[in-house]
């Protein structure tokens, strides 16, 4: 596959192929922007497309989340039963060889990148606008891109990702660390550029952006995504340093854990999948338990490697035992597969997937505490226990005696906290853990470098 995702503008012209189209959309995504006047959809340019046109698009494109999916498999989290495309399972838990052309491989670096592509042409689309417009558009499109970059040098690990990629297939592959860094530098970029863009944006960001959508608020946004930047890099000073101007909230309320930004959905007509499945919208990942049939499910430990699986809302309320499918149920076509529970994750069609949020900083500001120069091991104790209060877990006394068992504390909460959302794989990689991520047949193995560099992208 060519890079052709790379053409400027593509997102509008993918997600608003009619005016119809857009006005759901704008509707879906809770945009409140009422004197939005639609360019020719089919045919945006930078003379013709508005700011909120190009806006929406990104934000609709932007709700990539199958790769949680291929990622939640090879971190051994889920199970998928998709009769319908056995590679789903098969490729990333290595019964069929995971190469340069599999499914799941190109399919997630083309739409990650195709969404990158997005954001930099906001930013190029900016330059014609006002200083603080500019700023907003720039400060904005930077962080997020930021977080597509975070996201794909995390699935491909030690294969590399390119950071100049513009129409060049010869652009080069930069080792993890190189395209973290690059991550780093665009959100501070980008923080200096929410500094300078005034009081409000001038676009509408929608419903998942609520309590985020102005530029000092997303500025907390920012500082949150270059925490989880930090502490990838093991820099746990700067990671402390940004967490500090980021929304983390010292809390033990499920509603205060949820806090942060999100990828929100619509059934409405208009409001297609961003992967282009057809039908109608909605969350990707819901499912009716009531089903004859169910594609999600738990990997079996999840529940039995829990203690207090029998009180932990980590466990009751992101799975349930199916009301028709008898459990346990029989994953795939191979034998050795089954799970006692489906996935519950997302209870309805309009159930938002987060992309960051306030669990995920008393974690990190956790994993600071823990394994920084000065390590504050009661502080550490205190952010996991508030975490475990909001999901009515007991708490614990200690977060253990040594390097070793605190990691093991931390990927304990990281797995229940953040299940499904695309971080065990990594987490288990950058604590080289990989080898405690359960094989449970002998035709399955491990991925252990990252997922490899699509064919069609390495250089001539």
């Amino acid at each position: 596959m060519k890079t052709q995702f790379l053409n400027r503008f593509a997102s509008v012209r993918r997600a608003m192929s009619t005016a119809v189209a857009i006005a759901a959309l704008v509707v879906g995504l809770g945009s409140c922007d009422q004197n939005f006047t639609a360019p020719d959809p089919n045919s945006p340019t930078p003379a013709t497309a508005s700011l909120q046109t190009l806006i929406t698009g990104t934000i609709a494109n932007f709700r990539y989340t199958e790769i949680n999916e291929f990622i939640g498999i090879a971190g051994r989290e889920i199970y998928t039963a998709a009769a319908d495309d056995p590679r789903i399972l098969q490729q990333p838990i290595g019964v069929n060889a995971l190469d340069n052309t599999a499914f799941v491989v190109n399919i997630p670096w083309n739409q990650m990148y195709y969404n990158i592509a997005n954001f930099r042409n906001l930013v190029d689309y900016a330059a014609k606008l006002p200083a603080a417009q500019k700023a907003g558009v720039e400060g904005f499109a930077k962080t997020l891109q930021a977080h597509e970059l975070v996201r794909l040098s995390g699935i491909w690990y030690d294969e590399g990702i390119k950071i100049e990629y513009r129409l060049d297939r010869n652009a080069p592959f930069v080792p993890r660390a190189q395209s973290l860094a690059e991550a780093a530098r665009l959100l501070d970029e980008a923080n200096t550029a929410l500094a300078a863009a005034g009081a409000t944006f001038s676009f509408a960001l929608g419903a998942g952006f609520v309590g985020f959508d102005t530029p000092a608020q997303f500025a907390r946004v920012n500082r949150a995504l270059r925490a989880r930047v930090a502490a990838y890099q093991g820099d746990y000073a700067a990671c402390l340093t940004a967490l500090s101007a980021s929304f983390l909230k010292e809390s033990n309320t499920a509603a205060d854990m949820a806090i942060g930004i999100n990828h929100a959905y619509s059934t409405q007509p208009g409001d297609v999948p961003p992967r282009g499945r057809g039908g109608v919208g909605g969350n990707p990942y819901f499912q009716n338990l009531a089903a004859p049939s169910l594609r999600w499910w738990v990997q079996k430990d999840f529940v039995s490697d829990n203690p207090d699986a029998t009180v932990d809302l980590r466990v009751l309320n992101k799975s349930a035992i199916p009301t028709v499918v008898a459990v346990p149920a029989a994953i795939g076509s191979g034998p050795g597969l089954t799970s006692p529970r489906a996935v519950n994750l997302y209870p309805t069609q309009n159930s938002m997937t987060s992309i960051i949020r306030n669990e995920e900083l008393l974690l990190l500001r956790a994993e600071a505490r823990m394994f920084g120069a000065a390590p504050d091991l009661a502080g550490a104790l205190a952010d996991i226990n508030r975490v475990r209060a909001a999901a009515n877990a007991p708490a614990l006394t200690t977060v253990g005696a040594d390097r070793a068992a605190q990691t093991t504390r931390l990927l304990y909460e990281r797995r229940y906290s953040l299940f499904f959302e695309g971080f065990r794989w990594v987490d288990h990689k950058r604590f080289n853990r990989l080898s405690e991520l359960p094989v449970e047949r002998s035709i399955d193995r491990l991925i252990t470098a990252g997922w490899p560099k699509p064919a069609n992208e390495i250089p001539q």
